[in-house]
């Protein structure tokens, strides 16, 4: 349902595969987190639906409330909004905003760990080497490690995240096409 709904409003490949690896590390962290898997996904896949249709990042999850009010409930409408923080001042106040913020950039780490892999397989990234390039400055420098350590507000160390960020995009990785 989520992804049909997505594919309404996101028509680039690349911001659909984004939203399936945020879905999916959203699913491994709840499961870690004894959280609703199915709900967590739910939020990381529709964080973006609106990315292709608002005018800049001023409006981003604004017009997602817009288009998934009478969808979704609040709590998943506010997850969303909380993603874009700066702009929206929505809190994040909770452990499936906390998340969010911290899911949507690690699939970033995730992805670029991957691109540079000679196989370019998500299957070949090693936890040793995401922990590497988090601490290179130089290395994807688009990637908020700021973000992702926001995962400790979560319990979980940077390793364990990365792992289960790792493990969740293995999981959908002939969806995302590495």
């Amino acid at each position: 349902m989520a992804l049909d709904l997505v594919k309404k409003y996101v028509v680039k490949e690349n911001n659909i595969k984004h939203m399936i690896a945020v879905g999916a590390i959203m699913r491994s962290a709840a499961t870690r987190l004894g959280e609703d898997a199915d709900r967590w996904e739910l939020v990381g896949i529709l964080h973006d639906i609106d990315f292709e249709v608002c005018s800049g990042p001023e409006d981003h999850t604004v017009v997602a409330k817009d288009l998934l009010k009478d969808i979704v409930d609040a709590e998943v409408i506010e997850a969303i909004m909380a993603h874009n923080f700066e702009n929206t001042k929505v809190p994040i106040d909770s452990r499936l905003k906390i998340g969010l913020v911290a899911c949507d950039a690690a699939s970033g780490l995730v992805l670029a760990c991957t691109l540079v892999m000679p196989s370019r397989k998500i299957a070949d990234v090693k936890i040793e080497s995401l922990l590497k390039k988090f601490r290179s400055k130089d290395f994807a420098k688009g990637v908020s490690r700021e973000r992702i350590m926001r995962c400790t507000d979560l319990g979980l160390s940077l390793e364990e995240f990365l792992a289960l960020s790792l493990s969740g995009m293995n999981e959908v990785s002939a969806d995302l096409g590495f």
